[in-house]
């Protein structure tokens, strides 16, 4: 038995799955893949995603679990011993399969799901759309918070508001004096390599990534992936990794993708002034999110410059440059580069050598697979 994680509704999820598969989006403190993994430990892991990723063709020669990247699983499960479809709520989570022709890509997935009439609940919840990752946040940091294995660092010279049993330090973070954890509404976990410094406060449910640098900093409900540098105020948010947000201004109730700059100053709106439910813009189309505090979504490899500010469910995709402060446009295609009075396109080639120094500057080396990634996505940058 093997278990398959696969894409579904990705467009759903725009622009953060420009350049990474679906199932490697994070939220609390793990990818959705990940969290899957957890809860089907001793079996082999393999992934269906679109082409463009490359991933290495699997041919399944036996029963397997199809699992969707949409899908968070919350408790473990029994695998049934015939041919169900997995449902959560009443939509769709994936299958587990016995008998030959066993699907090896996306649309032959979809046949299979269509065909399998006999169902099984799944302990879990299905994200719809990106700012789901958003909503659910904040529940899954303390559920994955309950799975922490070993002991924390022993915590001296700072201040802890709360049970000091819901703070769990790696033991080579490092945490400064004059340093404030509050978990009275929920943990923090800081992984290895972190560094904390003075003057920085952090509200739980929080989660500090590997080798990330919180600045004097106000980090209040959110999920900081890996080597990231943060700065300033930051509520409610997911940071995928990588990403700099090092100076005062405000993010809140946003979802920020790789190698993102954000400017000095650098703010957004995420409530409405009537307190209305958001209205998201995907190019010319208002999507209705439904709640009330959102943020914006930036795809990786943008940079935008100080003093901008940000419109309440703003979509700013990939390799976006914006500079010469004031208010962003609600909507921004990839491979641009604009003020608030004027844009063109971002030059393809000088956007790979900007990539390649922003990278290297991390320490890792844009892979040939990466590059062409990007050279495809420059082609579909004005579809939507």
């Amino acid at each position: 038995m093997k278990v398959i994680i696969y894409e579904k509704n990705t467009e759903n999820f725009y622009p953060l799955t420009n350049l990474f598969p679906q199932f490697n989006l994070r939220i609390g403190m793990k990818s959705i893949a990940e969290n899957i993994k957890y809860y089907c430990t001793k079996l082999k892991i393999d992934y269906i995603c679109r082409d463009v990723f490359r991933f290495k063709e699997i041919n399944p020669k036996g029963p397997a679990i199809y699992i969707s990247g949409q899908c968070i699983i919350t408790e473990k499960f029994d695998f049934p011993k015939e041919e169900v479809k997995f449902l959560i709520g009443s939509k769709p989570a994936g299958f587990i399969k016995y008998k030959p022709p066993f699907p090896k890509n996306l649309k032959e997935i979809d046949k299979v799901l269509k065909s399998i009439k006999k169902t099984k609940k799944l302990p879990g919840f299905i994200l719809n759309n990106v700012w789901d990752l958003i909503k659910y946040n904040e529940p899954m940091l303390i559920h994955h918070f309950k799975m922490k294995k070993g002991k924390s660092k022993t915590h001296k010279g700072i201040c802890i508001i709360g049970n000091k049993k819901n703070v769990y330090v790696a033991k080579n973070a490092v945490i400064h004096n004059l340093v404030c954890i509050d978990v009275s509404d929920g943990p923090v976990y800081i992984d290895k390599g972190a560094v904390i410094r003075p003057f920085t406060t952090i509200i739980g449910p929080s989660y500090i990534g590997r080798d990330t640098i919180v600045e004097r900093a106000k980090i209040i409900k959110s999920s900081i992936g890996p080597v990231c540098r943060m700065g300033g105020e930051v509520e409610a948010c997911i940071f995928q990794g990588y990403s700099n947000k090092y100076h005062e201004g405000f993010i809140g109730h946003s979802f920020i993708g790789e190698w993102v700059n954000l400017g000095a100053l650098t703010t957004n709106s995420d409530i409405k002034n009537n307190y209305g439910s958001v209205k998201v813009l995907y190019g010319k189309k208002r999507i209705d999110s439904g709640v009330i505090k959102l943020g914006c979504f930036i795809g990786d490899h943008t940079k935008i410059g100080i003093g901008t500010l940000i419109p309440t469910g703003a979509v700013i995709s990939s390799f976006v440059n914006f500079f010469g402060g004031g208010m962003m446009p609600g909507f921004i295609s990839s491979f641009k580069w604009l003020t608030a009075e004027k844009q063109e396109d971002y030059k393809l080639e000088k956007a790979i050598t900007t990539a390649k120094i922003v990278m290297k500057r991390r320490n890792i080396k844009m892979s040939k697979q990466y590059e062409d990634l990007i050279r495809m996505n420059y082609k579909w940058r004005n579809l939507l």
